[in-house]
């Protein structure tokens, strides 16, 4: 009961920029009429041999060959023209923004180095990892490298958010890569091995199963609630992880409907036609919805994919306060659905409003700035306050607001002072008002 190693293929792999060497002008290939046809039908041989829907994969090359029968493409004379109009086609027809046709180039040795172990220096993805109020967990994470490289970074990772109530993962501006790093992350969030997936390979009419590993560096996140963020740019592998978790009831998928790429590719030269391929050769097929998401991985909680993370972190909040029974704990989480809903619909106050707030409060300025209320503290930076009603305002201080201002009024309803409190329910004293 484990995966089999991806090691002869480049699975599920999007985010693919130039892996080849540059194309000079001096090497482009000018085309007739024989030669068009020639790349047709190679790109045709190869997608009806490799490609995971032979009825697509008709359409596309049925396609092709009436738009050439019809002379459409006869306006191509170049290889680097033709090739991307062939990819545009292809695309069009099969919905599957996988597929490439390119211009010829030797794929050089380093490719798998290249495309599936990642680069360093943007973290191997991993752009934010911190805890949010109300200790919920956050992960930022852009692609997925291979963990040869990467899992050292993944595994630090899942260690820092190991002792977080609940885990947002955020995949809104993944576009996919090594499906290796999201078997390891998904093996963090069960106690034993779990089948993740399917992936049946066109060609060989093989299926090779996908399971969580039996073990990982660290504490597991086996109970804790866990939330995924995509957007309609989510691709590939991130579409992967986020259905195969969606499916077997441990992720709820928070913002948009993704993109839907269920399958994996190779890349494919062909030197004497000219053309290299990117050829999606396999297809995931889920072993609980028996199927997948190649029309978009449908959320759970839909909305705006820029306030996903927000929703997110009120549903996680609001579904860990349904089992509390600390009173700090759910203070802590009620004051963190307080802030965050005030993020969803802001508060908003007319120039005249603010200026009713501005003055010196001992060792406290309050400033109305360009229609916003700011916040001079000695020894402290400075901050906008954020108002969330009845003369409560936020800011955000370097304890991730942990800290509020709430303004007192004298018997005439003027502001006359203000005191802060804290998310562990401590008020502080009154600073007076001194003057305007």
């Amino acid at each position: 009961m484990k995966s089999t190693p991806l090691i002869f293929i480049l699975g599920f792999l999007f985010q693919v920029v130039n892996p080849f060497h540059s194309f000079s002008q001096d090497d482009i290939i000018q085309l007739n009429n024989k030669k068009r046809l020639e790349i047709i039908e190679k790109v045709s041989e190869i997608f009806q041999e490799y490609y995971p829907l032979p009825e697509v994969s008709k359409k596309m090359v049925d396609f092709l060959k009436g738009e050439n029968k019809l002379g459409n493409y006869n306006q191509f004379d170049n290889v680097n023209d033709f090739t991307s109009q062939l990819t545009k086609d292809l695309r069009k027809v099969s919905h599957d923004d996988h597929i490439r046709v390119s211009p010829f180039q030797k794929i050089p040795d380093d490719l798998l180095v290249e495309t599936k172990l990642g680069y360093p220096e943007n973290n191997y993805g991993f752009q934010k990892v911190e805890v949010l109020p109300g200790n919920i967990g956050y992960i930022n994470l852009t692609t997925f490298n291979n963990p040869k490289t990467a899992g050292l970074t993944a595994i630090a990772a899942m260690n820092f958010v190991a002792n977080s109530k609940a885990l947002i993962i955020d995949l809104r501006i993944n576009g996919g890569g090594d499906e290796a790093m999201a078997q390891l992350i998904s093996s963090y969030f069960f106690d034993k091995s779990t089948h993740l997936s399917n992936d049946f390979i066109y060609k060989d009419s093989i299926i090779e199963q996908i399971w969580t590993q039996e073990w990982v560096p660290g504490k597991r996140i086996t109970e804790e609630p866990i939330y995924i963020l995509m957007s309609n740019y989510s691709y590939s592998s991130a579409e992967a992880m986020a259905y195969q978790l969606q499916q077997l009831k441990r992720a709820k998928i928070v913002g948009e409907k993704t993109r839907g790429g269920a399958h994996g590719v190779r890349y494919m030269s062909f030197p004497e036609t000219h053309i290299n391929l990117k050829v999606p050769y396999s297809q995931e097929v889920n072993p609980y919805s028996k199927t997948n998401y190649i029309n978009g991985v449908i959320p759970d909680i839909p909305c705006n994919s820029d306030q996903a993370l927000i929703v997110a972190q009120i549903e996680a909040a609001k579904e860990l306060l349904e089992t509390e029974t600390d009173s700090l704990i759910r203070f802590k989480l009620e004051w963190a659905i307080e802030g965050c809903k005030v993020e969803l619909t802001p508060t908003i106050f007319d120039n005249s409003k603010l200026l009713e707030y501005q003055g010196n409060y001992q060792n406290v300025r309050i400033s109305c700035e360009c229609k916003k209320l700011i916040l001079y503290q000695d020894n402290a930076s400075i901050q906008e306050l954020t108002p969330m009603g009845n003369d409560i305002f936020k800011y955000m201080d370097l304890n991730q607001e942990k800290y509020r201002i709430q303004f007192t009024r004298n018997k005439k309803g003027i502001i006359d002072g203000l005191y802060e409190f804290d998310s562990d329910g401590d008020k502080y004293p009154i600073k007076q008002l001194i003057n305007k």
